[in-house]
């Protein structure tokens, strides 16, 4: 039995040393990757050098027979120093993430590198989400991380320091009554390749948010019940930024890029800005008779979400797949996706849907799966053409399925 036991930690103590030897990095989508093996352990003179990604071949070079080849995807990109064996891959794309091996004169290096190639991830927006009576807020770090996982995210409170947590952060008036309205609120978003950072929010408890449709218009009416004197100023700011401000006696300004599609009702306070774009996202504030009103409005404009596509991504036996509800949400955050399957009602979900054969071996195959896409400014949700035979054709492996017009059109009446 002590034998036994000796040779089993041998063999972790082993596998543990092969381990050690992958070594794993992160590019961005466009950049470049340069790997330079160790071939210390190299004692012949090199007359061969053959990089892999996984079991295919990206750079092979021969002493003997003809000298370089560079295959398939990698051509017109990549080069391989014949002296060091340094691989140089640029133009990085997402599929060239996976595990790369070498070899000199064929015997296998230990020394692997796995790549994951991803995005950097976008600059993010704070929305958030009160209980009735605004004791209590829920603030969520928007942005679309599609392609760019895994991410962490970042949340700082007025001065304090930043503190890695989650998505959302919760926040609550104090026991006393007051709230943590004045505080600046800011989420940062990042991942092993970028880092972007939001901008700041306040008055939590005290703000109206609102999202409106890039090309929109919008319309913002205070209450000035609590102004009791005559008004003889009003002035509104988008943050710091003043958009809008009249004087009984020096009459109305509109500055910047609000001039020509902003106007302000010298009687009600109304504001009103047209041909909105994403740059007019943030906090409205107004004042009469220089004195500040508590009501502040968060503004998110965003797109209308996209039609979209369900692509496929299955196991090698195709047993199961991953169905991914596809859409450029860039500046279309945040969206909320639906599955249908078959004559099953709509569930909401994630992007992603797993979908496999059942236990006596037998195929959902039949079924018709659909996704849909909405967010707050979208009229009407967007929805996916209806897919089936998830399992029954080969070469299905991250591609895009599709039916028919017909039954396109047919399972979008039953929405």
């Amino acid at each position: 039995m002590p034998k036994l036991t000796f040779i089993g930690l041998y063999f972790w103590i082993c596998l543990a040393q092969k381990l050690v030897s992958g070594e794993y990095l992160y590019h961005k989508v466009g950049g470049e990757l340069v790997l330079t093996p160790d071939k210390s352990t190299v004692t012949d003179p090199i007359t061969s050098i053959l990089w892999k990604h996984g079991k295919y071949k990206v750079a092979e070079w021969d002493k003997d027979f003809g000298g370089l080849d560079i295959y398939a995807a990698f051509r017109e990109r990549t080069t391989l120093d014949q002296t060091t064996g340094e691989l140089r891959i640029s133009g990085l794309m997402k599929t060239d993430s996976g595990v790369y091996s070498v070899e000199f004169n064929s015997k296998l290096l230990d020394q692997t590198y796995t790549l994951s190639v991803i995005k950097a991830v976008p600059k993010p927006t704070i929305t958030s989400s009160c209980n009735p009576d605004k004791t209590s807020c829920i603030l969520t770090c928007e942005g679309d991380t599609t392609d760019a996982e895994p991410v962490t995210y970042s949340w700082k409170v007025g001065e304090g320091p930043w503190e890695v947590v989650d998505k959302q952060l919760f926040v609550s008036k104090s026991n006393t009554g007051k709230s943590t309205s004045g505080y600046n609120y800011i989420c940062k978003l990042k991942n092993a390749v970028s880092g972007e950072v939001s901008e700041p929010v306040g008055e939590v408890f005290g703000s109206e948010y609102l999202y409106h449709k890039v090309g929109g218009e919008l319309v913002l009416t205070p209450d000035k019940s609590t102004v009791t004197d005559p008004i003889t100023r009003i002035l509104w700011k988008h943050g710091k930024y003043k958009v809008a401000e009249w004087d009984k006696d020096y009459g109305l300004d509109i500055y910047g890029a609000f001039r020509e599609r902003t106007t302000l009702d010298q009687t009600t306070g109304e504001l009103r800005i047209s041909g909105l774009m994403k740059t007019d996202s943030g906090v409205y504030s107004v004042e009469f008779n220089s004195k500040l009103l508590d009501q502040t409005y968060t503004l998110s404009v965003i797109k209308a979400v996209p039609k979209p596509t369900i692509t496929s991504s299955c196991n090698a036996n195709q047993t199961s797949c991953t169905l991914t509800c596809e859409g450029d949400t860039t500046d279309a955050e945040p969206v909320t996706y639906r599955w249908k399957v078959a004559e099953g009602a709509w569930e909401v979900g994630v992007k992603q849907f797993n979908v496999f054969k059942s236990d006596t071996g037998q195929s959902n195959n039949g079924y018709k799966y659909i996704c849909k896409l909405n967010n707050a400014v979208s009229g009407e949700e967007e929805v996916s053409e209806p897919v089936g035979e998830v399992f029954g054709s080969e070469g299905n492996h991250e591609e895009e399925l599709g039916v028919g017009k017909g039954e396109a059109d047919e399972a979008a009446e039953k929405t």
